[in-house]
């Protein structure tokens, strides 16, 4: 058996179906070798884009995602999705071609130690030699990508290499398989472990001390069951905010369901009245990369080294969240003077800000909640970079955990297309996705790619004609708006050339019939949303201060 056939037969029987990339003549026989035990190969326009496509399909099935790029201007096409993927903590395995050993070291056109140049954004790289243990290199690279931290590993594969015969036999390869799949499929992974004593009761104790009391979840992974969360929240009658990670642990039907936490002004409305804030897994890479601002006093819950040093935290437990919330269920306890009417008119404040009536224009707010108003809950909800993702964390409310999908780390523009047609070809449900003008000028032609089969997808393009989350910050120094004007142009155009259905909007009630009728449509749509640019500085004001 050559070895591009053992790589492709090991990664199948691990349970992976789909690899992403762009061919390239370095490694057309590990395609082939792909197609021929049934991994389907999803091509994309741009590597940053499939690199991006297939860390969306790891986060969608628990697995790491697998793209296959070219030596050289491929892998560095890719980078920018790769440190996404890397700064995410998203399992991801690289692989790319590379020239011959022998002539590597007088090659010009195209010679680039690749390896040099992806080890800043990887946690491991290996060079596939014809005298390896295929399997095992196979399986540590897996290993390595799911284990503590998760992130992108990088494998070189020469064509040469993978069309010489491996050295390990059959029995080795489904060994291997066997042990993949009882370290990293769902059944097999370990409970949380239980609660440390010390831990459970300095959090009772401050439980039971604390007259308003929040609860944050955070963190790149998910700690604690929606189950658990929502039963904590009623028992100790606690105000539960999720990052944008989190969104859908905890929804709109709990009553003591807050929102999104951003660490931003309009937050402080509730957040300023408490006097306890117990926060899971805070990571400031999903929220304003800013220190605290809030009184109340903060205690940190994580089950791994706590690296967060940018806010103040007055005690740091470190135990697995899951078990510890557990069991101070089950001792009971607590004094909250919250009600679900404090939260419900928390919500209310916090919603009639972004969206105050009697505007003459169509703001961003008012185009991301009549988009949303269409969306289904369960279904997926992609944001992009700019202007209108703070928005769109703080306006939606999936009702299922990993649903909702966004750069938060790197928060990189054109991130919601790729992001978009990889959760479509992972899952069944609808999927809306939004994104600003500048970002779709950047992915446009990825919608071409949407355009094969799948669940429904809409992608909603907010044009205001400016990076005017940039445009805004330059005027908020009074410096020169330089380099963030953008052309108008027609979605419902642009859309009829990429062979997808198209339209331009400038009202609500467009907006929101337009997006109703595209999820229940067989074919993606992509829908201009013409703004008013003007209310963006108001909420810039509210949201960030």
């Amino acid at each position: 058996m050559i070895i591009g056939q053992q790589v492709a037969e090991t990664l199948h029987g691990l349970g992976l179906r789909r690899v992403y990339g762009l061919p390239g003549e370095d490694h057309m026989a590990l395609l082939d070798s792909f197609a021929a035990v049934g991994l389907e190969y999803c091509t994309a326009f741009n590597e940053s884009s499939a690199v991006i496509m297939a860390a969306t399909d790891a986060q969608l099935t628990g697995l790491p995602g697998v793209v296959v790029l070219s030596l050289a201007p491929g892998v560095s096409n890719g980078v920018n999705g790769l440190l996404n993927t890397y700064l995410e903590e998203v399992p991801l395995l690289l692989i790319s071609g590379q020239h011959p050993a022998g002539r590597l070291p007088f090659v010009v056109r195209q010679g680039f130690n690749i390896e040099q140049l992806v080890t800043p954004s990887t946690k491991w790289q290996a060079k596939l030699t014809a005298d390896m243990d295929v399997p095992a290199v196979i399986g540590r690279a897996v290993d390595e990508a799911m284990t503590g931290r998760q992130g992108p590993v990088y494998l070189e594969i020469p064509d040469a290499v993978a069309t010489a015969e491996s050295t390990a036999d059959d029995a080795a390869a489904a060994l291997a398989v066997s042990r993949l799949r009882a370290h990293w499929t769902a059944a097999s992974r370990p409970s949380g472990a239980p609660a440390d004593g010390a831990a459970l009761e300095g959090l009772a104790a401050r439980l039971d001390r604390a007259e308003r009391p929040a609860l944050v979840l955070g963190g790149r992974h998910r700690r604690v069951s929606p189950e658990t969360v929502a039963a904590f929240a009623e028992a100790f009658r606690i105000p539960v905010f999720t990052t944008s990670r989190q969104k859908g642990v905890l929804h709109g039907g709990s009553p003591y369901f807050a929102g999104t936490f951003l660490n931003g002004r309009l937050e402080k409305e509730l957040l300023d009245r408490s006097d306890l804030v117990l926060m899971i897994d805070p990571e400031s890479f999903d929220y304003y990369n800013k220190a605290w601002c809030f009184g109340a006093e903060a205690v940190a819950i994580t089950d791994s080294l706590f690296t967060e040093w940018g806010n103040p935290f007055a005690e740091q437990y470190v135990v697995d969240p899951e078990p510890v919330l557990t069991a101070l269920l089950a001792r009971g306890g607590g004094a909250s003077r919250w009600t679900p009417a404090d939260v419900a008119a928390y919500r209310f404040t916090l919603r009639a800000s972004l969206l105050p009536t009697g505007s003459a224009g169509l703001s961003v707010a008012h185009a991301v909640d009549a988009a949303l108003d269409a969306w289904p809950a369960d279904g997926y909800l992609v944001a992009d970079a700019g202007f209108s993702k703070p928005l769109i964390a703080m306006l939606s409310e999936p009702t299922v955990p990993d649903h909702y999908l966004a750069s938060n780390a790197l928060s990189t523009m054109g991130y919601s297309i790729p992001a978009a047609v990889a959760a479509r070809r992972a899952g069944a449900r609808p999927v809306l996705s939004f994104l600003g003008d500048g970002s779709l000028l950047m992915r446009a032609t990825e919608l071409m790619v949407s355009a094969q089969d799948g669940a429904p997808a809409v992608f909603v393009a907010i044009i205001d004609r400016a990076l005017t989350q940039i445009e805004v910050k330059q005027e908020r120094r009074k410096l020169t708006p330089v380099g963030v004007k953008l052309p108008s142009f027609s979605c419902a155009k642009l859309a009829d050339a990429f062979g997808i259905e198209g339209l331009d909007v400038d009202n609500a009630d467009d907006l929101r019939a337009a997006v109703a009728k595209g999820i229940q449509g067989d074919r993606p749509v992509l829908i201009g949303a013409h703004v008013d640019p003007a209310p963006s500085r108001v909420l810039f004001e509210l949201l960030r201060g």
